[in-house]
């Protein structure tokens, strides 16, 4: 019998399928090549499967088995030598994470290819995108250098977020989440499928809302993200707009060290304390972030494909401040003389604004043959940022209009690169990798000069990454790699801003070594992979003022990081899976020189130290989870029938000792912690809607008391003590004492999201 059969595809092609007399007359066929085409955009900073770079793939089903509201750093809690933390404790409003140490001015994102991180601070602020992971098809992490990207220098890792993919079908769902510390989310997707063969639409809209951990650490945030593509024949086009907003209270300050064992003060948050009676209740960080991207793709030839991208970023906002006793010289303001009293302090509320444009454009071409996989890209953009500062009130009268800008100044950052990645397979059973990349950086900001004054300054880079390896693919199931890479990554705005052309920082280098195995059989799944980390002029914080009068980061000569990555997934009967990894490491600086403040001679110590732990870096970071079904019915062959399953999933996560600076003293050190969650899940199709699911969680449900992140500051005092007057005061022997800050996690809490989706 004849049957037809159409579908959408770049090119033609023959598919060979056998039917009978029962075949009925719709036939729906998924192929690879719609997989293909229905992700509109080359992904050419991700890593293939045998890419001998270390890597770990989060998919769209598993974000969806474990969103409730909290950002992207906790949904991949699961990656090797991971770990995240948050200023409010919740894991909702400004969370981070760290990637075998390195912070994260050091971990490239990107969107589809397009830049995420800040191009000045480097860092990645996911508050200004709140729930960005429901839109994801998948995220992928890079641990170590990495393959060429665009944007910042990576030096622990590179997350890649996939936001391309198309729905063939239209549908549409709505999800709705409830939980401890007032936690409240709605979001809402819909999108229209494939019209006429050519045109798709979708739409998300979210809503997040949190009361926080820390005390007055209130979360507001939403988001929209509309994307428009055009499917045809050879050509893609496809266009997304994000646009985030956000309104948080600050909790930067963190937990006082005094407070930090009391079960009522472990939550106190010294934000908007300075004012008299009860904390300004507007001491807020107040921000807007718009994405516009475009990708255009052509297939040039079946194996030439061509893509143009082109993306623009606008963010504005600020934070604002209650500052108590705040001299009028520091605002650029006159004193008072009153009753022949002079008045050189006031209160006052600040406002710190950034407005800033990011915008550019990259191109891929790429190749894709039966030996070889070759790809040519490169980006170009330009930021401009403006950094200004307003009084909106003041205790005494500042004899200046509304609004007084106290500071104002600009700054622009040109960044454009050109690689050349090339797959080749040599045998059968070896493909070499060659990835190449050269960068240039140009940055011009208001800085010192050679002789202290404000100027306008002028930095340039030129950097080489190169990276080669090795994929030898013994079997169907065993494959070995190789991996050497080598990064740059200049220093940030603050270290520029803060220091003179004699004091200015050197740009960190970075030789990256990478080995490992990966095994993957019927019913388990195993890799393991070697690293070493070799820094040369790592910037860390060492207590030293410089010839501006600033505390900066200094180039470190050597440094490294060196250690094994364990994964493994073992499925010892259908309903029960078992999944972990372990990663065990040495992070060391050679040689470190600490410049401590004496508060007595108003002149600083200098301490040297050797072989040392670096900062944030445990030696130690290891996950297991065990998840299980409980209950599963119906057919998921037959269409139009009700079925699905119910599973449960046990999750523990131990971190280990973590130091807050490069000296090794105990008294400056996070205790190493282990939380674990438990999950429950209902998944349940064609019955009320497409697909219905529930997702029920307790998180650190053992009740775990333990901070992720802090801060210190250490000084020499042996005629004042401190600790009566200031909480974040603590002795660390003899006359040293320390500030320091800690950020405690939520204790047992949980969360309850229920999705439909049409």
């Amino acid at each position: 019998m004849t049957k037809v059969i159409r579908f959408f595809s770049f090119y033609s092609f023959f598919l060979p399928v056998f039917l009978s007399a029962q075949t009925p007359d719709s036939l729906s066929i998924a192929t690879d090549r719609e997989a293909r085409l229905l992700e509109v955009v080359i992904q050419s900073t991700r890593a293939s499967a045998n890419n001998p770079v270390p890597h770990y793939n989060l998919k769209a089903a598993a974000i969806r088995q474990t969103l409730h509201a909290q950002d992207v750093p906790y949904l991949l809690s699961g990656t090797p030598s991971l770990v995240e933390n948050s200023d409010a404790g919740t894991g909702i409003g400004y969370t981070g994470l760290r990637i075998r140490g390195s912070d994260p001015t050091r971990v490239n994102v990107t969107i589809n290819g397009v830049p995420l991180n800040d191009s000045e601070s480097q860092g990645v602020f996911w508050v200004n995108l709140p729930d960005l992971a429901a839109s994801a098809s998948e995220i992928q992490v890079q641990r170590g250098v990495g393959a060429s990207t665009n944007g910042a220098g990576a030096f622990g890792a590179t997350v890649n977020l996939d936001l391309s993919n198309i729905q063939s079908e239209a549908g549409g769902s709505v999800g709705a989440t409830i939980g401890s510390f007032g936690t409240q989310r709605l979001s809402v997707q819909a999108n229209t499928g494939l019209l006429q063969g050519k045109w798709a639409f979708s739409g998300r809209a979210s809503t997040i809302h949190s009361d926080g951990f820390i005390d007055r650490a209130e979360a507001n945030m939403q988001s929209l993200h509309f994307t428009g593509a055009y499917l045809g024949a050879r050509h893609t086009l496809q266009g997304h707009l994000l646009l985030g907003k956000e309104i948080t209270y600050q909790a930067w300050n963190g937990v006082p060290a005094q407070y930090l064992n009391d079960p009522v003060l472990r939550t106190y948050n010294s934000a908007g304390a300075e004012r008299p009676g009860t904390p300004y209740e507007d001491e807020i960080d107040h921000y807007n972030q718009h994405h516009l991207l475009l990708h255009y793709k052509v297939a040039l030839s079946p194996t030439w494909m061509l893509q143009l991208n082109g993306h623009y970023t606008k963010g504005f906002g600020f934070f604002e401040q209650y500052k108590a006793d705040q001299a009028f010289s520091s605002y650029g303001l006159t004193p008072w003389l009153v009753a022949d009293t002079v008045i050189s302090e006031t209160d006052l509320i600040r406002r710190r604004w950034l407005d800033n444009d990011f915008y550019g454009a990259a191109f891929v071409l790429r190749q894709v043959s039966t030996n070889r996989n070759a790809t040519l890209g490169g980006a170009v953009s330009r930021y401009e940022g403006q950094h200004f500062g307003e009084i909106i009130w003041s205790e005494w009268p500042t004899n200046r209009d509304k609004d007084f800008r106290y500071y104002d100044n600009t700054a622009e950052k040109l960044d454009g690169n050109l690689y050349l990645k090339v797959e080749q397979t040599l045998f059968d059973k070896l493909t070499a990798y060659v990835d190449l990349q050269g960068r240039v950086v140009d940055y011009t900001f208001q800085g010192f000069n050679q002789d202290l004054q404000q100027a306008p300054q002028d930095v340039r880079h030129f950097f080489f990454n190169p990276k080669v390896g090795a994929t030898w693919t013994a079997t169907n199931r065993f494959s070995a790699y190789i991996f050497f890479g080598v990064g740059h990554r200049e220093p940030n705005r603050d270290d520029y801003t803060q220091s003179s052309p004699d004091s200015r920082p050197k740009a960190e280098r970075l030789n990256d070594l990478e080995a490992g195995i990966r095994y993957s059989g019927g019913k388990a799944a195993f890799s393991a992979n070697l690293f070493y980390m070799q820094y040369k002029n790592q910037l860390v914080l060492d207590g030293r003022i410089n010839d501006v009068g600033a505390y900066i980061r200094t180039n470190v000569p050597d440094s490294y990081r060196a250690g094994i990555e364990l994964e493994g997934v073992y499925k010892p009967v259908e309903r029960l899976a078992l999944s972990g990894n372990l990663a065990l490491s040495q992070n060391r600086v050679a040689a470190f020189t600490e410049y401590r403040d004496n508060w007595d001679t108003w002149g600083q110590e200098i301490i040297q130290h050797r072989n040392t732990d670096l900062a944030f870096s445990p030696a130690v970071i290891t996950r297991a989870e065990v998840k299980t079904t409980l209950l599963s019915w119906g057919n998921q062959v037959v269409e139009n029938r009700v079925f699905g399953q119910i599973f449960a999933t046990v999750s523990g996560k131990y971190v280990g000792k973590q130091y807050l600076d490069n000296t090794g003293r105990s008294a400056a050190s996070l205790p190493g912690y282990f939380v674990s969650d438990l999950r429950l899940n209902a998944d349940i199709s064609n019955f009320f809607g497409r697909e219905t699911s529930l997702i029920l969680s307790c998180n650190n449900w053992l009740g775990a008391r333990y901070s992720a992140n802090g801060w210190v500051y250490r000084f020499v005092s042996a005629g004042y003590d401190p600790r009566p007057d200031d909480p974040y005061a603590v002795l660390d022997s003899g006359d040293v004492y320390q500030l320091t800050g800690y950020f405690p996690q939520a204790g047992r809490h949980w969360m309850a999201t229920f999705r439909v989706a049409f």
